[in-house]
């Protein structure tokens, strides 16, 4: 008698799944796994050369405050953070794959007499790691480290993480400055000379004149001068050439702690130069920075005319053509002190403070305190007060000229300057008065069920 093929066919189910789980159980070993070349703690490396057929050796040493500096002689800074990262992969080398695990000739792996070595020293020993010709298929190249048999293949990229010159791994900034401490900058470009002065996070513009300053613009130039580094060397040590210094496109110096830095900016044809106190040479820069020193004061002017913050302010005081409002805050709730105390509409209220913090001047126009009367500032059309909350808190005033002219004008009470505003954005502030003014519209009260049924009984 046959066997029927339902029961073969769950015998053979049955051993496939005792296969499966057998194998998910005790899987197969990983000889294809990746072996590692090197596997260091990083801050057992204490010094590294790279050798490179044909060019002098590079050498970085670790020194004593931990911070990477040349070896050799070389007396340049070093770039601690591209250091590190070569340091990096150095420490954690991953093969490919294992090619052998015991090779005598080298010779046809192009590592007897390598292109590049990486020797280190460590805490106790050292080790030294060779790089080959590519591999046939062009995307690693073999390696081994010096004493040991095994071969190895490793991507390409590994070898490029140490193909590194010494302007590679230097510190290319050209001022060395503390980022918490620098409390004045000045831009000398052209004719133009600018001055801007810190306290307490707060910039402002000393020179031509003192100005309120746009924070965000005035920090990007500060990071422009933190982070300007050379893109060449053109000569390193003492200057010898002018190279156009003697007319320089910019002359930058910043005050922080350490005292004072000095950066000059100079051009020569279509290529850009600087020299810097910090640096001890010539070097070439980008177009970029070099123009960035090249702005205008009202390119780093604070445009908004009010500088009260997002935080609800104690008082609003507004006086817009023949309407006037005092809204004060109260616990959680605004109050309509101009008009017998009632309640205001948060959201009306929140309308008017977005239309006086949103402010903004386009242009200009002067800094001189006897000019407000020609711009009609003398008999403003609207007068605002926002006074922020905090006994020591001080309340600033806007004034706005006629709305019924273009352009519009604006001045903050104290000081010499005039805004030039959207004539729309003054509209707006009085607009968001009248409708905070406004009585509130009587609620609709709803019928009495009882009165519905008189009115019924009647009709009947």
């Amino acid at each position: 008698m046959k066997p029927k093929p339902l029961l073969i066919a769950v015998a053979l189910l049955a051993v496939l799944g005792g296969a499966v789980w057998y194998t998910r159980e005790n899987p197969p070993p990983a000889d294809d796994a990746a072996p590692k070349v090197i596997d260091l703690e990083e801050d057992s490396i204490r010094e590294v050369t790279l050798l490179r057929a044909g060019e002098d050796p590079l050498t970085v040493v670790r020194g004593e405050d931990d911070e990477w500096e040349f070896g050799g002689g070389l007396e340049i800074a070093a770039d601690d953070s591209s250091i590190g990262l070569m340091i990096s992969s150095l420490a954690s080398l991953n093969a490919d794959r294992m090619v052998s695990e015991s090779v005598v000739d080298w010779g046809p792996y192009e590592l007897d007499e390598p292109e590049l070595a990486v020797s280190y020293k460590l805490e106790d020993g050292g080790g030294e790691l060779r790089f080959g010709r590519e591999t046939p298929t062009g995307s690693g190249v073999f390696a081994r480290l010096e004493g040991d048999p095994r071969l190895f293949t490793v991507y390409s990229y590994n070898k490029t993480s140490f193909e590194k010159s010494v302007f590679d791994l230097r510190d290319k900034r050209l001022l060395r400055l503390d980022e918490d401490s620098i409390s004045t900058m000045t831009v000398r470009a052209g004719r133009n000379e600018l001055e801007f002065a810190q306290s307490d996070g707060d910039w402002a513009i000393v020179k031509p004149m003192e100005l309120r300053a746009d924070d965000f613009t005035v920090n990007d130039l500060e990071r422009v001068l933190r982070t300007a580094e050379m893109t060449a060397v053109l000569e390193e040590g003492e200057e010898t050439g002018s190279h156009a210094f003697d007319t320089p496109l910019a002359v930058v110096t910043v005050h922080d702690e350490a005292g004072s830095h000095e950066l000059v900016v100079a051009k020569d044809g279509e290529a850009y130069y600087a020299r810097s106190s910090d640096q001890s040479g010539v070097y070439e820069v980008s177009s970029t920075l070099a123009q960035s020193f090249d702005k205008p004061v009202a390119d780093f002017r604070n445009k908004k005319l009010f500088d009260f913050g997002f935080d609800d302010p104690a008082r609003i005081d507004v006086r817009a053509g023949a309407e006037t409002v005092a809204v004060v805050r109260a616990d959680d709730k605004w109050v309509l002190e101009s008009h017998e105390g009632r309640e205001a509409d948060g959201e009306n209220v929140q309308t008017l403070l977005d239309r006086l913090r949103g402010l903004t001047a386009t242009e200009f126009p002067s800094d001189r305190e006897s000019d407000k009367a020609k711009y009609g500032l003398g008999q403003a059309a609207i007068q605002a007060t926002v006074t922020p909350q905090g006994e020591a808190a001080e309340a600033e005033t806007v004034l706005v000229s006629s709305l019924e002219e273009v352009p519009t004008y604006a001045a903050r009470d104290g000081e010499p300057s005039t805004y030039t505003i959207e004539q729309s954005a003054a509209q707006d502030i009085q607009r968001a008065v009248e409708t905070l003014i406004a009585p509130p519209e009587p609620e609709e009260s709803e019928a009495d069920p009882a009165d519905e049924g008189t009115a019924d009984s009647d009709s009947g």
